[in-house]
């Protein structure tokens, strides 16, 4: 036929060689699925730059009037091409941004054919999209992560202009220029040889002028290696996307929560809550996709309402904050791995605490220089000691015994009046409580240097010994250990009225039965006009009862941390677990907002990395912690045993699996939902990941002690009772952690 000719031609005249593309149109599936769907993956293509021949000879053989139905009666002239129920039209690959070929064939590719894996092309998402598969996009910014992120095997790539508030610390995506997303790609360039690298489009490079856009776009592609670029703006922004599709760029739009004009938005806000408001996000979306886009991401939208956008336009949808059903999903790196100093939206789940790792890694390479553990042998490069002698000579140093023993060299003398040295200068802040917990927070605020650390407690052995030879903490990695001189103990709360006057901080890290005793202290040591007390206890309640003793509830901050602490003996304490730390903003208190992020900040720069969130955000936190507890802590005290053994005894996992379900169904029956999806391996994981340490629970039980079982698992059981779920194993734990505990120390 002349559709045949005509395509015979065209594939004669371009020279595809090894690099081709692969656009396949299913038979059996297209013919039933709307007519959008290939027009969607038309308009991905069809910008191929070929003779206008060839573009009527592939609008023939894959179309048919205006429902662009694939016509199999041409398809199947093409038998080379022709495999079961699949026909396949191999075109050049004119969508891998800057890398256009016509009539010269790319060359052949030198490198070793490993298992790295090909380039991603616009057909690869493409395809993926008609087959439903679920795309993922990313943010990157640099090479080193570039590189990680492709070895993962992300099918998008985002450099996006959130470097202004993640990389260069900016309080807004605006003062982010071309240039600086020019250098950013090109440094994941070359890191990235698999992902589909998209360019974001600042502010200021594309509203005013059409011409400039496209001239910004093409350098973006040209200079900074991109594949494609975003915009964000939906029917306002539709001529300039089509401008810039018409010069060859493919184009991903962008709307909903558009952080570049979120200020015209009246600041970070959820998109589409009215009928009416989700009508125009898709009125934009249309109009993005009749200029040529290829995708649309869609953030800050109620999920129901990107579902509903994602069926009503025919090319993929990347959704941000706007629930699970949309074609794919995007996050921005820093956020959801914990290395974003600020605030976390909502949206982002935090899969790691790496900002956690790194500081503390820095203190303990800090720690050994400042103690000349480091460098060591091990990373120190030796000189043979024939030349080291002629360097002696040359040098004329005299290399006798006495130099080479040190005689006469001064020795460093610890002088006790300086090492105690208090800044009396910074936050004055009181920690009730010198067990594990309540040492290591006190101890890492000391350290800090800028903050006056008092510890309060009725251990006279532990207050003895930190006074007279102050609080030894050893690293989490067991590397180093600092002995912190600048942290001063007593029992008596009067001394330290005497000596410094009220408090800024009062920070409650008691056993839950002794919260009551705490919150008097605590309300005699805060100053009466400022200040706040915080509590990181464990389980629930606590905040009340400091509320019953101090009724002031926007000075009660509730806290919740992840970090792991265990006393080695007196004036000693081991770090023995690595977690985020939560401070929830007090109910309908948002006037104290910049109070309790002074006080994350505080935590946060002496190694506790603390974030803060709103009130109902934080009963998920706190639950969350709650339900962990219950599973490893009474399983613990009860068989005597380190956390590992928890995950590793058939017998004690099968009890810790029934424990955290139960606590669990209470937490779903209240309507909590919970930072992790599946509690019962969290619980294992954690015992895993501690499993050297004794729980807070164990210790208690061997120094024979009150434990905290009546607010952790007993917390879950009136909940639970009261809810009518099955709390039978926890009810059944609780009576045997106390008898046992009756039954030996009576």
């Amino acid at each position: 036929s002349p559709v045949l000719t005509s395509c015979r031609s065209w594939f004669a005249n371009a020279s595809i060689g090894r690099d081709h593309a692969l656009l396949q149109y299913n038979h059996t599936t297209h013919r039933s699925q709307p007519a959008k769907m290939i027009t969607g993956i038309r308009r991905g293509v069809r910008n191929v730059v070929v003779n206008t021949a060839a573009r009527s000879a592939i609008r023939d053989l894959t179309c048919a009037g205006e429902g662009h139905v694939v016509r199999p009666d041409l398809a199947e002239e093409l038998n080379p091409l022709l495999v079961p129920t699949t026909y396949e039209m191999r075109v050049p690959n004119a969508c891998k941004g800057s890398r256009r070929y016509y009539s010269t064939p790319p060359r052949e590719n030198t490198e070793k054919k490993g298992k790295t894996r090909r380039k991603v092309t616009i057909l690869d998402i493409m395809k993926k999209y008609q087959n439903n598969e679920p795309l993922t996009m990313i943010t990157c910014y640099d090479y080193p992560t570039s590189t990680i992120v492709d070895e993962v095997g992300i099918d998008m790539v985002l450099i996006g202009d959130s470097a202004g508030m993640v990389v260069h610390g900016h309080e807004s995506t605006v003062p982010v220029s071309v240039d600086d997303i020019i250098s950013h790609c090109q440094a994941v360039k070359r890191g990235s040889k698999r992902s589909f690298i998209i360019a974001d489009m600042p502010f200021g490079s594309f509203e005013n002028d059409t011409k400039e856009a496209v001239h910004n776009a093409l350098r973006m592609i040209k200079e900074g290696g991109a594949d494609a670029i975003k915009l964000e703006g939906g029917v306002r922004m539709a001529k300039t996307a089509e401008a810039i599709v018409k010069a060859g760029v493919l184009v991903m739009g962008h709307v909903g929560l558009t952080p570049q004009s979120s200020a015209a938005m009246g600041g970070f806000r959820v998109q589409g809550k009215s009928a009416a408001a989700a009508q125009d996000l898709l009125k934009d979306a249309k109009a993005l996709e009749d200029a040529g886009c290829f995708s649309v991401v869609i953030e800050g939208v109620p999920a129901p309402v990107a579902e509903y956008m994602t069926k009503n336009i025919s090319i993929p949808t990347i959704g941000i904050g706007a629930g699970k059903d949309t074609s794919g999903q995007v996050l921005v790196l820093h956020d959801m791995i914990g290395l974003n100093p600020g605030r976390t939206p909502k949206f982002c789940k935090k899969y790691a605490d790496v900002s956690s790792i790194i500081r503390e890694a820095i203190r303990e390479y800090s720690e050994e220089v400042r103690t000349k553990q480091f460098p060591s042998d091990e990373y120190t490069y030796e000189m043979p000691e024939e030349e080291l002698a002629k360097l002696k000579l040359i040098l004329n140093h005299d290399a006798s015994p006495k130099a080479a023993t040190g005689a006469g060299v001064p020795k460093a003398t610890y002088n006790k009046s300086k090492a105690r040295y208090v800044n009396t200068d910074g936050k004055k802040i009181a920690v009730i409580g010198g067990g594990a917990m309540g040492s290591f927070i006190g101890g890492c605020l000391a350290r800090q240097g800028s903050n006056n650390v008092w510890m309060v407690s009725d251990w006279s052995d532990h207050v003895n010994h930190i006074s007279e030879n102050g609080l030894r903490l050893d690293s989490y990695s067991g590397g180093s250990s600092s002995v912190i001189n600048t942290i001063r103990a007593t029992s008596d709360v009067s001394r330290i009225l005497a000596e410094d006057g009220y408090m800024d901080m009062v920070i409650i890290l008691v056993k839950s039965p002794n919260t009551a005793f705490a919150a008097e202290r605590a309300k005699q040591l805060l100053h009466p006009d400022h200040g706040h007390i915080l509590t990181l206890q464990n389980g629930v309640g606590n905040r009340e009862t400091i509320l019953e003793v101090i009724d002031a509830p926007d000075r009660i901050i509730q806290g919740v941390t992840a970090h792991g602490a265990m006393l080695m003996g007196t004036g000693h304490v081991q770090h023995t677990g690595m977690g985020s730390t939560t401070l929830a903003l007090p109910a309908n208190s948002l006037s104290v907002e910049q109070e309790v992020g002074n006080i994350a900040r505080m935590l946060t720069l002496a190694g506790i990395d603390t974030s803060v969130q709103e009130c109902e955000r934080m009963q998920s936190v706190v639950w969350g912690k709650l339900i962990i507890n219950a599973g490893i802590n009474p399983l613990s005290a009860l068989f005597r045993v380190k956390n590992g053994v928890l995950a590793e005894n058939a017998m004690c996992r099968e009890l810790l699996m029934k424990t955290v379900g139960e606590a669990a169904q209470v937490a779903e029956s209240k309507g909590i939902k919970l930072p992790f999806s599946n509690p019962v391996e969290m619980a294992l994981n954690v015992a895993r990941n501690t499993a050297s340490n004794q729980s807070s629970m164990l210790c208690d039980v061997l120094r024979g002690v009150q434990t905290e079982i009546d607010v952790i698992n007993g917390a879950v059981v009136r909940e639970g009772l009261g809810l009518g779920v099955n709390v039978s194993t926890n009810e059944n734990l609780i009576a045997m952690v106390n008898g046992n505990q009756r039954l030996i120390y009576a």
